[in-house]
């Protein structure tokens, strides 16, 4: 049997800038591949911050436990290693970046996850091809992140990163 995609042990997660706030404590959590896992909770119970952590986000602080993706511990790696690893986080108030474009984000993030920029043409195809996939229109792509976005417009768009990125572990808050 293969090694689990994600395993939590025993973590313990404070504020960044207030290590006296911890919002974690001492979460155990096993994700095999190909799984569904919802984590229910009231507001402010951590559900949030997990998932952050689990990304990697420098807002807060991994006290103690580890978290490990494929069978590689990733406790200290920086978001940026981990997204290279496969992993997506979606966030749940996306932010507008104004003056950025979709087909620009894509493309930079495509070539943070892959380590080689594709070629324009191939970039264009391939984003063509999700788009037709997810029934969108192309010119959604055109568009500014998340800039004017309805809310359903903002978790398309979520969903077209995935398609365009194909994490291995997607985090959707």
């Amino acid at each position: 049997m293969s090694a689990p995609i994600l395993e939590v042990r025993d973590l313990h997660v404070s504020v960044a800038s207030d290590p006296d706030i911890q919002i974690v404590k001492g979460v155990d959590l096993t994700v095999e591949a190909g799984a569904v896992h919802a984590l229910m909770g009231p507001n402010g119970s951590g559900k949030s911050t997990l998932a952050n952590a689990i990304a990697g986000s420098p807002a807060y602080r991994i006290d103690s436990g580890q978290v490990l993706f494929r069978g590689e511990d990733v406790t200290t790696f920086s978001p940026d290693a981990r997204a290279r690893l496969g992993m997506f986080l979606s966030f749940q108030y996306p932010t507008a970046i104004p003056g950025v474009t979709m087909v620009n984000l894509l493309r930079l993030a495509m070539k943070g996850r892959r380590g080689e920029e594709p070629s324009a043409r191939d970039f264009l195809a391939e984003l063509r091809e999700t788009l037709q996939t997810l029934k969108m229109d192309e010119e959604f792509a055109r568009r500014y992140v998340n800039d004017g976005f309805s809310g359903g417009e903002k978790k398309r768009n979520e969903v077209l990163q995935m398609a365009v990125l194909e994490p291995k572990l997607a985090l959707l808050d």
